[in-house]
């Protein structure tokens, strides 16, 4: 999983998006980290009962959690600027 597809648009877009679209799009990746998480620790329980095939899987959602937390960082950081430029 990429950031731009994490995100739906390039990394250097997110500037382009106005507040709405921002807070949206945070609300749709806390959905997705909520969910990978969950992913996470059923895959933690089937590798601690021993019914796991493919260990990896563990550590490409640890990547993917990363990913999604670096993009909710991107996005609050946005949303923080376009805020503090509507103040103004």
């Amino acid at each position: 999983m990429k950031m731009n597809e994490i995100l739906g648009y390039e990394v250097k877009d997110i500037s382009n998006q106005n507040l709405e679209q921002l807070l949206e799009k945070k609300k749709e990746l806390l959905n997705k980290l909520k969910e990978l998480q969950q992913e996470l620790l059923k895959r933690r329980v089937e590798a601690r009962m021993g019914t796991l095939k493919n260990t990896a899987s563990i550590r490409n959602l640890r990547k993917d959690i990363a990913r999604v937390l670096t993009a909710l960082s991107l996005l609050n950081k946005e949303i923080e600027k376009k805020k503090k430029e509507s103040k103004k």
